[in-house]
């Protein structure tokens, strides 16, 4: 018992460990582009998911479902529509591919007309440009398991607004 609680506790470190660097990695790019700030640091308006957050370039932010982000330095809202497909490969599987997981989002600049995106987890494009600075899909959550179905409202995108 304790030996296998000692598997699965490593096992749920070394993936948190892996989705901490692909997250504090993920605003790097190129060589040149500024390293985020940590999510916690964005200032909410409201309470729950639906809450509008601001944010600044180069700061990761998660958003719920539904939910909308102010970017400050670009003049953009950006809105989490849902996710249009996930073929991600389930958690507890071998797969021969990672799969990837296409995000949905709406993209309003300077006070304009909402414009869809699609950001895809593995798959270009994992980023797309937005204003001075490139809008990029960090990671998704939750991750799939096996033989169970993710509740489309339950999904949370990490993104960053990074510089160029």
């Amino acid at each position: 018992m304790i030996r296998s609680f000692a598997i699965a506790h490593s096992a749920s470190f070394n993936i948190g460990l892996v989705g901490l660097l692909t997250a504090v990695t993920a605003c790097a790019g190129g060589g040149t582009a500024a390293s985020p700030t940590p999510a916690p640091a964005a200032s909410v308006s409201a309470g729950g998911s639906g809450a509008r957050l601001s944010v600044t370039m180069g700061q990761m932010f998660p958003l719920h479902v539904g939910q909308t982000a102010s970017v400050a330095g670009v003049s953009s809202d950006v809105t989490f529509r849902g996710v249009q497909a996930d073929s991600r490969c389930p958690s507890g599987t071998q797969c021969v591919q990672a799969g990837n997981a296409e995000v949905l989002l709406e993209v309003a600049t300077g006070g304009g007309a909402p414009v869809s995106i699609t950001l895809n987890s593995t798959t270009p494009p994992r980023e797309k440009a937005l204003g001075n600075g490139i809008l990029r899909l960090v990671s998704l959550s939750p991750t799939p398991l096996a033989g169970t179905t993710i509740e489309p409202s339950s999904y949370v995108a990490t993104l960053c607004v990074c510089r160029e």
